[in-house]
């Protein structure tokens, strides 16, 4: 055998052997997309957040989400674990959420859409004790400035251009958004036409609830100010956004939209109108400016003492009537909902055992 015809033979098994690897990587890279991983199938299926130390996917392309109450979510990904608004401890007259927040332990990072008691109330507890950062509009900030928090993990975002929040995978956008807002006389009534059927609260119930709205703020300036939707861009091109109040579209929500284009997923507010006609009045204008394949509501449970629960299977209906081919899917507190962000596909969480 010639020295030439030897390094010809070595040659082509060095080169086959660098195939094959390739081969065996890429497979492997296909299997964690396609979540063959344990943890991933466990994120996906678990009741238990990951911030309060449930499992967190693998895969490096799957988004989780997790409804957590009112405009609430925690959306997992590559590890990171962020908190959209932080309104936990709401207070004992109020549906328990199957964990407090004191039993959050990991987050990446805080977003607060605005400075209302029931989108902010927990942020400064969490955030001082996991010593993350938190992001919210100069009204927001200027109410966490007065509670127990380092000023060092607060960030302003005005949301009318130029800011970008980076972390690893996705970009986040926050743009400025306006609050919702009820005719007075049509909120006395339905709080008056709630209230004959819900006790009053006791002392100590009022005291407890008093004590969680002073966490909040009710300044004016969160209804044209400091109203945050959060945009967020995935580096395989998925698209989701966060709105966590239901008022009307901005000049600076139509100018992100016609410069990014629309969203894979929409997490959107349903307005605080008992009516479910005058909620859809509100909602499709955001849906049609976001253009999503998939609408989650949110800010729909009760405001006891005040406010009903919202119904969304008639903003469901409403949305399927315009825009039939949008998939609208509803999650109970905790269930997770898993989107490749790869391959733009769903896996809902589906309970396997029902004996």
């Amino acid at each position: 055998m010639t020295p030439a015809f030897r390094w010809a033979i070595s040659f082509a098994v060095a080169a086959a052997l660098v195939l094959a690897a390739g081969r065996a990587a890429a497979e492997r890279e296909d299997r964690d997309d396609d979540g063959d991983d344990a943890s991933d199938r466990a994120a996906c299926n678990s009741l238990t957040l990951a911030s309060t130390g449930g499992p967190v996917a693998r895969n490096k392309h799957l988004l989780t989400l997790r409804w957590t109450g009112y405009a609430n979510f925690e959306l997992t990904y590559r590890g990171q674990i962020l908190l959209l608004d932080t309104y936990f401890d709401r207070g004992s007259r109020y549906r328990p959420l199957g964990f407090q927040a004191a039993d959050v332990t990991r987050a990446t990072a805080i977003l607060l859409g605005h400075a209302h008691y029931d989108h902010m109330s927990d942020a400064a507890s969490i955030g001082s004790r996991l010593k993350v950062p938190v992001y919210g509009a100069p009204v927001t900030v200027a109410k966490l400035l007065t509670q127990p928090i380092d000023p060092a993990q607060l960030h302003t975002v005005t949301g009318k251009g130029g800011e970008v929040l980076r972390f690893d995978g996705f970009k986040i956008e926050p743009v400025l958004g306006l609050h919702s807002s009820a005719p007075a006389a049509l909120t006395a009534a339905y709080t008056a036409a709630y209230n004959t059927g819900v006790p009053p609260p006791t002392p100590a119930e009022a005291a407890e609830e008093a004590a969680i709205q002073a966490r909040g703020s009710s300044d004016p300036k969160i209804l044209t100010e400091g109203s945050i939707s959060f945009i967020f861009t995935f580096d395989t091109g998925f698209r989701l956004a966060w709105r966590d109040t239901g008022g009307d579209m901005t000049a600076f929500e139509q100018a992100a939209l016609t410069q990014e284009g629309p969203v894979d997923v929409l997490l959107g507010s349903i307005a605080p109108l008992a009516i479910a006609r005058l909620q859809a009045a509100v909602l499709l204008p955001m849906v049609r400016l976001y253009r999503p394949t998939v609408y989650l509501p949110s800010h729909h449970d009760e405001r006891v003492g005040q406010l009903l629960d919202r119904s969304t299977q008639p903003m469901f209906q409403a949305i399927k009537d315009e825009m039939p081919d949008v998939i609208t899917i509803s999650r109970e507190y905790r269930e997770p909902l898993c989107f490749d962000t790869k391959h733009f596909k769903i896996r809902p969480f589906v309970p396997t055992s029902i004996r």
